[in-house]
């Protein structure tokens, strides 16, 4: 079995799971670990002038395509705190970072030493798993398993603390041999879909929400190609803001109080059924609930089953990836509402257009359960 620096097996796994860059500031804590990243080669690292600036960059940076993780380094103490502030932007907007941060030995992180902050513990509000690793051996694990929790059901930022003695100590890990982890993501079953998609048809004057976990789940050509085949307009939460071209037709704007366009605001108070992908339902968004709400009939899919009825009870609820839910049909029906309005022309309310039922259920895929 290969032996190397717990330091250099996780630069190793880092390599593995598809990180090619990373940011951060050098500091004595963290150093055995830049050591290692320097000698295993394959990941660029980009020097930062402040450590909270290197979290923003590594946001950035997995914002810029999807599956990216970007990683942010950091020394023990100051580094860790400075973080902070990117962990919760990171975790707020459902982003995937891994922060690394060095740590005082571990005979002494809870004797007053140097910088010896216990930085798991102030990150665990603004992270979905915030730790310190005592052990060498542990440190492929710890790895494996942080990758699986960033990339699994809503996405978000981890933090792993290392002090500089399991840095350094020698561990057995064989590189060739690693595997990441499985993803865990719910999928909407083919029942779900159809029935939302009844409710939908039903309906008069519907409206889709847009929401960043349609980004994060790189569905954004397909929920395009959904509103084109129905006719459906969308309004793109702040976040899902780039899922359609701003001159597409069926871009109704952006709802809400600080977010708002004028269209956006007229053409969802005329609507009867709104269905929401990928959103949390932001009270910049909403405005008071009893004007959002009332009068209309909502499904909201979200790939956090916690975050359905949390704002308010939705009509129907399915708890999905923002992906998964295309994969259940291979054929939309075509909608016989009216096309939207010209890109080059003033945008307003919608028409009111007639309910259409398709003379079959949705033709669902063989992939779908």
């Amino acid at each position: 079995m290969p032996r190397m620096t717990a330091a250099r097996a996780a630069v190793e796994i880092l390599k593995r799971e598809g990180v090619t860059n990373a940011f951060g500031v050098p500091g004595a804590a963290i150093n055995p670990f830049y050591k290692a990243l320097q000698a295993g080669g394959g990941i660029d690292h980009t020097l930062a002038r402040h450590v909270e600036g290197a979290s923003h960059m590594a946001e950035g940076y997995t914002r810029t395509k999807a599956g990216n993780i970007g990683v942010c380094i950091g020394t023990s103490g100051p580094a860790g705190t400075d973080m902070i502030t990117g962990l919760y932007s990171a975790i707020g907007d459902s982003i995937p970072i891994l922060c690394i941060t060095g740590q005082a030995p571990t005979a002494v992180i809870h004797k007053e030493d140097f910088q010896a902050v216990d930085i798991a513990s102030i990150a665990k509000p603004v992270t979905k798993w915030a730790t310190t690793v005592l052990e060498a051996a542990q440190v492929p694990g710890v790895f494996q398993q942080a990758f699986h929790l960033m990339r699994s059901g809503r996405p978000g930022p981890v933090l792993i603390d290392l002090p500089i003695d399991v840095q350094l100590t020698e561990i057995e890990f064989d590189p060739e041999t690693y595997e990441p982890l499985p993803v865990y993501k719910p999928a909407a079953t083919r029942k779900q879909v159809e029935k939302a998609v009844r409710m939908l048809v039903a309906s008069e004057r519907p409206l889709i929400v847009a929401g960043g976990g349609i980004i994060n789940a790189d569905a954004s050509e397909l929920l395009v190609e959904f509103a084109e085949v129905t006719g459906v307009p969308v309004v793109p939460t702040l976040m899902g803001w780039g899922i359609l071209a701003d001159d597409h037709e069926l871009n109704a704007g952006m709802v809400g109080l600080q977010t708002s366009h004028r269209y956006g605001n007229a053409t969802f108070l005329e609507s009867d059924f709104v269905l929401g992908i990928g959103n949390r339902w932001a009270n910049r968004h909403t405005g008071g609930l009893d004007v959002y709400t009332k009068g209309r009939t909502f499904v909201h899919v979200d790939i956090e089953p916690t975050q359905l009825g949390k704002i308010f009870a939705p009509d129907y609820a399915i708890a999905s990836d923002a992906k998964a839910p295309w994969s259940c049909s291979s054929r939309w029906p075509r909608s016989s509402r009216p096309q939207a309005s010209s890109p080059t022309a003033p945008r307003g309310p919608p028409p009111r257009r007639s309910a259409r039922r398709p003379s079959s259920a949705v033709r669902t895929s063989t992939t779908c359960r």
